[in-house]
């Protein structure tokens, strides 16, 4: 008795799915129209979209986080000259050096620096911008603030591979040209901003230095200046002689052959598969539910006849 139970919830089970592959291929040729109808529209649109170009540059981060040698911790000088000699030679690398320099690489300062000096203002609002009389259309004034933002969710994408551990600059823009252009002249250009921050602040110690030179007499204190300011001066030709620092380009941007933006065969191969399990779930579905519901007329005809069929009181009179 058991084998046949057994046997008769097979034959059930292989009759039901035989039931959903007959409903599948009775719908096909319309799921298949449906898929390729939503496919063609969703390559239709994407063809009114902008193409859109990126070009990646990839970088070293020239920064010993780890220089190993001796750390000098808990300095003491035999005098207070040594001390302030050794705060000014001694320029201790912080623990968070690389992401602190890629705080700055993000930071407002830099991106506006750097637009103003490409004139991208133009470029990333070229719909307000007028060409032909160089200037902008109905009054419109640009805000840096939304001009850095703009630029840092449209165009710049800064990332760290995690297998190399090399910085990649990517640029997306309209023309693989200008794109490729922009890449390798951030690069650049972020080099000379930490150059210029970095002078900046040997010129802000010099300044000091000598001023403290003109009004210190002891003969000591004006050794020990004067040993400062050599050391700033050769601290200043270094930075000036290294030409690829803090960023060294591994492999510069060349020009996309390829449009990044929209992924037209992307997009339309996702949208025909997605239609197409789409429609095969809403005929399984479909048919899931009418035989649910002939079921549950047949269970409430069983075993609830005069729900269905109430007497009519008419005929009994």
């Amino acid at each position: 008795m058991a084998n046949n139970n057994d046997e008769s919830q097979h034959v059930a089970e292989y009759e039901l799915l035989l039931k959903f592959l007959h409903q599948l291929f009775s719908y096909k040729f319309r799921i298949a129209m449906v898929a390729i109808v939503g496919a063609a529209i969703v390559a239709g649109i994407s063809l009114m979209l902008d193409n859109r170009y990126s070009a990646q540059a990839t970088v070293a981060i020239n920064i010993s986080e780890d220089p190993g040698g001796i750390q000098p911790n808990n300095y003491r000088g035999v005098n207070t000259i040594g001390v302030l000699e050794y705060d000014f030679i001694i320029d201790g690398i912080q623990a968070n050096e690389r992401e602190r320099l890629l705080a700055r690489m993000d930071s407002f300062g830099y991106i506006s620096a750097f637009i103003e000096e490409q004139n991208l203002l133009q470029w990333l609002y070229e719909e307000s911008w007028d060409a032909t009389t160089q200037s902008w259309i109905d009054g419109f004034e640009p805000d840096m603030r939304e001009a850095v933002k703009k630029f840092k969710s449209d165009a710049l994408y800064v990332f760290i591979d995690k297998k190399t551990d090399l910085l990649n600059i990517r640029i997306t823009s309209k023309s693989p040209e200008f794109s490729t252009k922009l890449a390798n002249t951030f690069v650049r250009s972020f080099n000379e901003y930490l150059r210029k921050l970095d002078l900046e602040e040997i010129q802000s110690r010099r300044s000091y230095l000598e001023q403290r030179l003109s009004e210190i007499k002891n003969a000591e204190i004006q050794r020990s200046i004067f040993r400062l300011l050599e050391t700033q001066l050769a601290v200043e030709s270094l930075i000036n002689a290294r030409a690829n620092y803090p960023l060294e380009v591994i492999q510069p941007a060349t020009i996309p052959l390829f449009e990044s933006y929209p992924a037209r065969k992307q997009w339309v191969a996702i949208t025909f598969v997605l239609l197409l399990f789409l429609g095969v779930v809403f005929v399984v579905s479909m048919n899931a539910v009418r035989a649910l519901r002939r079921d549950l007329k047949a269970y409430a005809e069983r075993f609830e006849p005069k729900k269905l069929n109430p007497p009519n009181r008419y005929h009994d009179l």
